[in-house]
């Protein structure tokens, strides 16, 4: 299991969650962060070859890079 400090900008990461887009492969663009800059423990992943961004926990993906 990876910590937040662990995931790096740019990673590839496997989608494990939710079942839509399960085993797609995703970047790491940037955790996510609410209006008054508090980071929250969750990331935005762009799925590559679709125009889609999701905000998964780090249990919803797994690093490959």
């Amino acid at each position: 299991m990876y910590s937040p400090e662990n995931i790096q900008l740019g990673a590839r990461v496997e989608i494990l969650q939710p079942d839509y887009v399960a085993d797609a492969i995703g970047i790491v663009v940037a955790r996510e962060e609410l209006a008054d800059g508090q980071l929250t423990d969750r990331w935005l992943i762009q799925v590559i070859g679709e125009d889609v961004v999701l905000s998964l926990t780090i249990e919803e993906f797994r690093v490959i890079d």
